[in-house]
């Protein structure tokens, strides 16, 4: 037996390498989503998450807690009156219950279950890298599976908000599950393609040929059947699949090859996930995912059978297409005339490609090249840098590979980053899925460049290279002239050359992440730091602040139990056609932003709340134009006290004009203003800003209100045409007033122009304005005197009518 060399004991294994490397980027990755963020969450003994739906989550983690693994799928707590949604989709919050249940000493305290709740999400953002590395590895490469983990680690954007401490959403959860169930896909496609598997084989019990590939499709349907547990619009997802079904079942048949091994692998895929969702919901499974599952189960089984007519009848290849066309329309026109509803909310599903209307104010849910109505590339670099527009010349790349080789696993890779593309181009929050392709798209290209300047044949014939070197030290002083380019020139000249890309790749594809690892943001787009890693983790908790919190803390101290029994908060609910709310309880109107926050801090039921339930009411009553019409609402919804912080007097304003089906040019509206310099732009205010019941109580304290005199500007305005053929509003003249009723009888003298009374600061109403009766603040101190808070507090002392 021959002895190792001493070259050869010291080289540590390829796999040994590989296990090294992914171990270090977890700890960066742990490091980035942990340590960075830490003083951000974890602030003066309390923890603040980061994100609304974790409060959400939080108040059904607790509830799990004190009743494992029961929970409730109605809430009282979520919304007041008829109560809200509870958990649909449990396996995210009984993740962290059962951690909570396990890890605690008798019963946990709240500061313990939130504590374990804010380090789940950075804990599952970086498991997310192992089966990114292995997708890697079984489509290409080992090498192309460690530059995408190590690419999934620092990329900047939706993926990277999602898996920071605090952020304890399923979302992580989502990309972390779904990556898993597309890895072993992956495996068992390229697997039963390889062994070539077919019905024969099943037939005769060939259990050698078929285990592997039906292993790997049963834990992808279970990591599926995980991920439809924890999102319920997880249907994405299978479309995905299905999309790909289709369009490899036509390839394959075109092909004249045997679609069977497509039909063993997806229908045991698709049914494990469906029985995951039947046994552990049960009746709690919509109807709209039941079809959807058994239609994803048994199209494969048509698909398969038609397949198998056609070409044992000799028919035309090409006909297999249109019969699936003929097929698809029959079903769809069956499904019509049988549940037309349900067609509508399958046709509507494939909304999240095309947002409208209202949906547009929620910031993650605009198109990520079209953030606030025109095209910009911020957000798309805010969120991938790079590796968004190599991606698209890796699809290019890929296509032509998927048609070159005809490699099914490659197809399906090459489908599932498509349609997530197009989700990623309809609404930038699913930018935290396409995180994953395009870090898989990118590691692949790195890996292209680095072939092409020869790496791959350097790693292949390492060995050879090192025997060469010794050979040519043996005859080295009869052939070095000669030997000499063979054995170290054309090695050094590759290794200039790989050297050379390597740091070019360095450069183009990790550097404008990490950015030297800058503390300052060169620039923020709607919360994202541009381009940057580190800035992006640490940067300052927007969603939760010190004004909320002890606001919050005030109104569960402070004011009634909406119940007598202690218990109620923590209590599983009969279902909602059941469930009769005490007489003490009562609602609490904020802006739907913030009705988790309500639910879960303050233990008190909001009038609204973030799945935009009662948005609309919500939205209506703070631009309610007299306190008459805001009563009645209050009145209708049970209201008893009313949160107003200092955005919805201004950033949030025109969502909630937007809500109420106004439009904000009602309240204020931009004009532009000629000056020495050249001009600017300015916003002036309108009297049904002023009158709107969110700023008389946010800006006035529900006040009386005279203006100050000279107060009241009355301005002339003419419209210009823009380059894109919209109109603008130029100032061309304005007056001040000693009152409002000066300024009125001004306008109502005018024969001709443009006039509008106007204000030029939220916070001096230049119309007068009657002190509301029915409210009262409560916190801050009343009897304090304040210039400025964050939050008020409103008690609704009810309608003098009522």
């Amino acid at each position: 037996m021959s002895e190792q060399s001493p070259e050869q004991k010291r080289k540590l294994p390829t796999i040994a390498i590989v296990g090294i490397i992914l171990a270090v980027l977890c700890g960066i990755s742990l490091y980035i989503r942990i340590y960075l963020p830490h003083d951000q969450i974890f602030v003066n003994g309390w923890v603040w998450f980061r994100e609304t739906d974790a409060y959400y989550y939080m108040r059904n983690i607790e509830v799990l807690v004190h009743n494992f693994p029961h929970f409730n799928t109605f809430d009282a707590y979520a919304l007041y009156p008829g109560g809200g949604m509870g958990l649909t989709r449990p396996f995210f919050a009984w993740l962290i219950a059962g951690i909570i249940r396990l890890v605690s000493w008798g019963v946990p305290t709240l500061h313990h279950m939130e504590v374990v709740a804010a380090y789940m999400p950075a804990i599952l953002g970086t498991l997310t890298l192992i089966p990114v590395y292995f997708i890697g590895k079984e489509l290409f490469n080992r090498w192309v599976g460690v530059i995408s983990a190590a690419l999934v680690v620092i990329l900047p954007g939706e993926f990277l908000h999602r898996s920071l401490l605090g952020f304890t959403d399923h979302h992580v959860a989502e990309t972390l599950f779904s990556t898993v169930s597309i890895l072993f896909l992956i495996m068992a496609i390229k697997r039963a393609r390889e062994r070539e598997i077919s019905f024969s084989h099943i037939l005769n019990r060939d259990w050698s040929t078929i285990t592997k590939p039906l292993v790997y499709s049963l834990l992808a349907g279970v990591f599926l059947g995980i991920y439809l547990l924890s999102w319920r619009g997880g249907l994405m997802f299978i479309f995905i699949i299905f999309a790909y079904l289709v369009i490899q079942f036509v390839v394959d048949h075109l092909r004249h090859k045997s679609s069977d091994y497509l039909c063993i692998v997806s229908t045991p895929f698709f049914l494990i996930a469906f029985l995951m969702l039947l046994l552990l919901l049960g009746k709690g499974v919509d109807t709209l995912s039941r079809v959807s599952l058994l239609v994803a189960i048994v199209v494969p089984i048509v698909l398969s059978i038609i397949s198998r007519l056609m070409a044992g009848r000799a028919l035309k290849p090409v006909y297999y297409p249109l019969a699936l066309l003929g097929v698809a329309g029959i079903g769809l026109a069956a499904l019509h005339a049988i549940n037309p509803s349900l067609l509508r909310s399958m046709l509507h599903q494939f909304s999240i490609f095309t947002p409208s209307g209202a949906s547009l104010t929620i910031m993650e849910a605009t198109p990520i090249l079209f953030p606030h109505g025109s095209f910009t590339l911020s957000m798309a670099w805010a969120n991938f840098t790079t590796s968004f527009f190599i991606s698209f010349i890796a699809l290019a790349m890929l296509a032509f590979v998927v048609v070159k080789e005809r490699s099914a696993d490659k197809t399906l890779f090459l489908v599932w980053s498509v349609i997530m593309l197009l989700a990623v181009l309809g609404q930038r929050r699913f930018g935290y899925y396409y995180a994953i392709n395009a870090a898989l798209l990118t590691g692949y290209f790195s890996w292209k460049m680095l072939d092409i300047a020869g790496l791959s044949k350097l790693l292949a014939k390492s060995k050879e290279v090192v025997g060469a070197v010794k050979k040519f030290k043996k005859r080295e002083k009869k052939t070095r002239e000669k030997a000499k380019p063979k054995t170290f020139m054309q090695p050094r000249g590759t290794w200039v050359r790989v050297i050379v890309v390597g740091i070019v790749i360095f450069f183009l594809v990790f550097f404008p992440n990490i950015g030297l690892w800058r503390e300052e943001p060169t620039r923020i787009v709607d919360g994202l730091y541009i381009g940057y890693t580190r800035p992006l983790a640490e940067a300052q908790n927007f969603i939760m602040d010190e004004g909320w919190y002890s606001s919050l803390q005030w109104l569960k101290d402070n004011s009634p139990e909406p119940s007598d029994d202690p218990d109620f908060y923590y209590e599983l609910y009969p279902p909602k056609n059941e469930f009769e709310y005490p007489d003490t309880a009562y609602g609490v109107m904020s802006w739907w932003d913030y009705g988790y926050f309500i639910m879960q801090i303050g233990h008190r039921m909001p009038n609204a709340n973030p799945t935009q339930a009662r948005a609309r009411e919500a939205g209506q009553f703070f631009t309610a134009q007299n306190e008459t019409s805001a009563s009645m609402l209050a009145d209708e919804l049970g209201t008893k006290y009313v949160m107003i912080d200092s955005a919805m007097a201004t950033g949030k304003f025109y969502a909630m004009a937007e809500w109420a089906g106004k439009n904000v040019s009602e309240f204020y509206e931009y004009y532009y203003v000629s000056t020495e310099e050249g001009g600017q732009w300015t916003t002036l205010f309108y009297p049904a800003f002023y009158q709107s019941m969110v700023i008389r109580l946010y800006n006035f304290d529900g006040k009386a209100v005279v203006p100050a005199t000279n107060s009241s500007i009355v301005i002339s305005y003419e419209e210009q045409p823009m380059s894109d053929g919209q109109k603008y509003k130029a100032i061309t003249s304005g007056q001040s007033f000693a009152t409002y009723e000066d300024a009125q009888a001004y306008i109502a003298s005018q024969t001709s122009g443009n006039y509008r009374i106007v204000g030029t600061s939220a916070s001096a109403s230049p119309v007068p304005l009657e002190a509301l009766a029915n409210y009262e603040r409560v916190y801050p101190d009343p009897e304090a005197k304040i210039t400025t808070a964050t939050v008020k507090i409103f008690e609704y002392l009810g309608s003098s009518e009522s």
